[in-house]
């Protein structure tokens, strides 16, 4: 038993190197090995933590890592897809689905797959709606009963498909930046420029997540995800990060960042994109470091001689905190923009009085983006598009 279990743990780091494409891994290390090594008769996949005494820890661990990562939905959808497979499934076969509810979370790996395995950054597709169609399938593989050649389809191997449905939509390879230089935006905030190795897929509005080890970390870790200021057709990747006072440890260690450091990246995320319609009406609201995915999109408008019919009021705490003012004064794009000191729902009336048939898109740190939410909710926004992510 311990040998084998040392081999499916061989096969897990293995596939992290050898099921790669371009540097990127495709499948979840555990769900791959535990497939594998039920195909070749090594082991077979058993979830010991699908037990009554583990569920409040499985429950407690597995929710706060979807909260943390935003991905609370995805995880709701999962259960609640997996249980109407099963209750289905019971109900055609003549059982009561009743009688098995109480062993549900029990016997099967729901919460701890949920929480533990869906989550898995490397493996998510980079859309909301895609990771609701990502949960939806692996739910109905999963419980399904499903045979293919032989072959019983169960967690392991729709989690496998899954990751290759991710596959399809992400970054089809490994990311990693070569540092170039930084700039001084303003008295806190500074922009770093990357040279990707490799091309970078992603769109205009879209936020990276980037992984820079460093001695003692704190408590929020070697990971933090960044807004990308650049917009996709330029050939460097910019990030715009404002330094508080005391500083993380993560934005002191990319202070220390000297050109040719090579940083990697977990994947390219976000819905925080311009619409396809472009005779679509548009408001931008930007409070402080929230202008950088209004300036990569503002930057793809002006190159693409897109012009759109949008106003973008940008709040700062004071004259010095405006940056990229040669952006938001092109006239290629078409947006009109402002730069105000208050976002009260008089204020932004003033600069937008047709707020009604307009789509809203407002970026900045969580408090400003609640309290004008609810602001322009009030003004009877026709859609609001915000700008979320797990830290500035």
């Amino acid at each position: 038993m311990a040998v084998a279990l040392a081999l499916v743990a061989t096969i897990a780091m293995a596939s992290k190197y050898l099921v790669v494409w371009r540097g990127r891994h495709i499948f979840n290390p555990a769900a791959f090995a535990a497939f594998f090594s039920g195909i070749i008769g090594l082991q077979t996949a058993s979830w010991w933590v699908a037990t009554g005494s583990l569920l409040p820890l499985t429950f407690v661990l597995g929710g706060l890592v979807l909260y943390k990562t935003k991905r609370l939905q995805m995880g709701l959808i999962y259960v609640v897809t997996s249980i109407l497979v099963i209750a289905t499934i019971t109900t055609l076969k003549g059982n009561s689905f009743a009688a098995l509810l109480p062993v549900l979370f029990t016997s099967w790996p729901l919460l701890f797959f949920s929480g533990f395995m869906l989550s898995e950054p490397l493996g998510l597709p980079p859309r909301k709606h895609q990771r609701s169609i990502f949960a939806i399938g692996i739910g109905v593989l999963a419980n399904a009963q499903l045979q293919l050649v032989g072959i019983s389809i169960g967690p392991q191997a729709a989690l496998l498909v899954g990751n290759a449905y991710a596959f399809i939509w992400g970054q089809r390879g490994g990311i990693r930046l070569r540092f170039k230089s930084r700039r001084q935006l303003s008295h806190d905030q500074v922009e770093y420029i990357f040279e990707p190795l490799r091309p970078l897929r992603y769109q205009a509005g879209q936020y990276i997540e980037m992984q820079l080890p460093h001695d003692k970390s704190d408590n929020r870790g070697i990971r933090r995800m960044f807004t990308i200021a650049s917009s996709p057709g330029e050939k460097d990747m910019k990030l715009a990060v404002r330094h508080y006072s005391p500083s993380s440890t993560y934005k002191k260690a990319m202070d220390r960042l000297i050109p040719g450091n090579v940083l990697t990246a977990t994947a390219i995320y976000g819905d925080f994109i311009l619409p396809t319609d472009k005779n679509e009406k548009l408001l931008f609201i930007a409070g402080g470091i929230g202008i950088t995915p209004f300036r990569s999109q503002l930057e793809w408008l002006a190159s693409n001689n897109d012009r759109r019919d949008g106003v973008l009021l940008y709040s700062t705490r004071t004259e010095d905190d405006v940056v990229y003012g040669e952006i938001l004064h092109d006239q290629r794009h078409g947006v009109q923009t402002y730069t105000v000191r208050s976002l009260e729902p008089q204020d932004i009336s003033l600069y937008c009085k047709d707020i009604s048939q307009r789509t809203v898109y407002i970026s900045g740190p969580p408090g400003m983006v609640e309290a004008t939410a609810k602001s322009v909710t009030a003004l009877g926004a026709k859609r609001i598009v915000t700008d979320h992510f797990a830290g500035y």
